[in-house]
Formats: C-alpha cells, sequence, structure tokens
C-alpha cells in the first residue's frame, strides 16, 4: 500500500494568502485528510508571539519572516479534531525541524493540542525493524495500529530521540529514506536514494528496513535563483499516464526497489488528479468514505506574489530573508 501525501501541507495557496508563490497546496489539512491524503508534512520554526514576546514554535515557510501560517499547536489540534473524528483511520507527520527544536519541547505542543495519546510507539526508536518478508511482517499493519490506539506516526527531521519523554517522536532518516527532491525538468524524477545519504544504493537501503518516501515536485525556477512549485505543468505532474507523471514514476520506482514506495509526496494534492493516480497503483476501484475536492487549479493559483502574513508588510528581516532564498535557496522544501 502506497499512502499519498500532501507536500508542505499547512501552506494554502488561496485568497487568504493572496495565492501566495509560497503555497504548496490549495486546501487545508483537513480536506487534505477528508479526501485521502494520508501523510501531511510541514517545517516547524521558533518564533516569538507578537503580543508577548514568548518562545512559540510556528509553521513558517523558509522563514517566519517570509511566510507564517501560525502556530504548530494550532496545527496538531485541527489533526486531533479530524483524528477524533475518524477512529479507523492512521495518519502520518514528518516534521522539517528547521530551528533543532528539541523533543521534550515538541512534546509539549503534542500534549497541549492532546494528540500524544495516539503516538505510534515502535520497539526500538532508534532505527526501523529488519524488513518484511511473506512469513514476517516486521511493521505493525494499519489495523494493528488502530486496534492499540496508535494511529499518528511522528517523523522529524533532524531530532535527537528521547526514548523517556516522547518515545513516539522519531528521527525521520531513522526510519525513512527519500529520493531527489530538488527537481526542475520531469525528465530528472529518479528513485536511487538521496537522503538521508546520495552514496547509499537502493539495495542496502531497501534492506534496511527503511520506509521509501518518494518525492515527487517539480519545481519552476524564477529570477534571481528563486523556486516555486510548477503550477504550470501539475496537472501532468500528478498525472497517471504523462510522461514524467505521478503514475510513471511511481511505477518505475516499483520495479527498481522491487516493492511499493510507502509515502509518495506532491504539490497541490487535488490536480492531477495525484489521489486517483495512487488509487491506481494500489488498484483501488472504489474507494470509500472520502470527501470529493475539485480537481482544477484554484482561480488565481498562478500568482507569483511572496507573502507574509495577512495585512502585514515585509519588515526588515522578512526582506533580508528574501534575499537569502534570492541566492538560489529552494523555497519549497
Amino acid at each position: 500500500m502506497t499512502h499519498l501525501g500532501a507536500h508542505d501541507s499547512p501552506f494554502v495557496r488561496d485568497a487568504t494568502t493572496d495565492f501566495s508563490s509560497f503555497g504548496n497546496q490549495f486546501f487545508n489539512s483537513t480536506v487534505q485528510l477528508d479526501a485521502g491524503v494520508r501523510l501531511l508534512t510541514a517545517q516547524i520554526h521558533v518564533a516569538q508571539n507578537k503580543a508577548t514576546g514568548a518562545r512559540e514554535i510556528h509553521l513558517c515557510h523558509t522563514s517566519c519572516g517570509l511566510f507564517d501560517v501560525g502556530t504548530f499547536q494550532a496545527w496538531l489540534w485541527e489533526i486531533h479534531l479530524w483524528m477524533a473524528a475518524n477512529p479507523n483511520e492512521v495518519v502520518t507527520l514528518i516534521l522539517v525541524n528547521m530551528d533543532g527544536i528539541g523533543a521534550i519541547e515538541l512534546e509539549g505542543e503534542y500534549a497541549r493540542a492532546d494528540v500524544a495519546h495516539f503516538g505510534y510507539v515502535p520497539e526500538d526508536i532508534s532505527h526501523a525493524p529488519p524488513p518484511s518478508s511473506e512469513f514476517k511482517k516486521t511493521w505493525p499493519t494499519l489495523g494493528q495500529m488502530i486496534d492499540k490506539g496508535e494511529r499518528l506516526v511522528t517523523f522529524v527531521q533532524p531530532l535527537n530521540p528521547d526514548k523517556m519523554n516522547a518515545p513516539y517522536l522519531l528521527n525521520e532518516f531513522d526510519f525513512v529514506w527519500e529520493n531527489n527532491y530538488d527537481v526542475r525538468n520531469a525528465s530528472a524524477f529518479a528513485c536511487k536514494p538521496d537522503r538521508p545519504s546520495n552514496t547509499t544504493t537502493i539495495d542496502q537501503e531497501r534492506d534496511s528496513g527503511k520506509l521509501m518516501l518518494m518525492n515527487h515536485m517539480l519545481y519552476w525556477e524564477q529570477a534571481m535563483g528563486i523556486q516555486v512549485p510548477d503550477i504550470r505543468n501539475v496537472n501532468d505532474t500528478n498525472s497517471w499516464g504523462s510522461t514524467g507523471g505521478l503514475g510513471t514514476h511511481m511505477l518505475a520506482c516499483a520495479q527498481e526497489v522491487t516493492r511499493q514506495p510507502a509515502f509518495v509526496l506532491v504539490d497541490f494534492f487535488n490536480v492531477g488528479p495525484a489521489i486517483k493516480s495512487v488509487d491506481n497503483f494500489n488498484g483501488v476501484d472504489l474507494p470509500v468514505g472520502r470527501k470529493n475536492v475539485t480537481t482544477a487549479v484554484i482561480a488565481g493559483g498562478a500568482g507569483t506574489r511572496y507573502y507574509v502574513s495577512a495585512g502585514e508588510k515585509m519588515d526588515s528581516n522578512a526582506w533580508v530573508a528574501l534575499a537569502v532564498a534570492m541566492l538560489g535557496i529552494v523555497l519549497c522544501t
């Protein structure tokens, strides 16, 4: 089974953000989950409460001076509400830990959002279990996770695991490997390992027992090296049959790795539609329990506004952050 993931899930490109080019999705995380997405990724940063100056953890794209969509705790609460309403579903999170926030501080956010009790805790939090075989399954099944109540898997990169205080917070690259993600030409989608190391082989990663996450996002390079999601070609990028499309890429990786990717990660999940491509790959003809969402590129979605937050202007720190981005940092990681 391959699970569809929404890249940079909380960073939405819609009217509330003036269709910011930093947005990777047209719909929020609740809509994503309702439509069948089961992996959500986000970037977490340290920020200050504007009223009190207190330290907070925020969801920011690249820099909180560029695109800040609010607190991490509020997003976790959104996920809590969805999971409470859907007791037979398993959700995975991947958190890009931009400021190296420790496990204990993250645990406090999970506790306050009342999602810690959903956390999946493996037998060993320091590394992946051995590969499963037809005779022995070393990873639990979805049914086993649901029965045990451990329905939220959280990978954080980077993270020093804390078995005593937060055993459900797992260092991503102890359990997951990824292909390349900085792709600007549809012919460059590949399957070989890129992270945590681009010197290992497919055989080594597969035999380690780690899960494969297949990145499938196409970037569009703007002036001065800025890269944004390629909204122009997203229908083809997320489609089943196009050259360089999601379906073609999944089939190629399944053949090279000799097993399906555990996750595939896309921008603008509703377009293509990516969920249909994943259903085809999984052999699912009549999915149940999902809510329909438009497969269109949302009006205004091709905008290129660089956005801070509603009603604000870019301060000096934001301009510095944008200048750094212009040096060629990918704004869609």
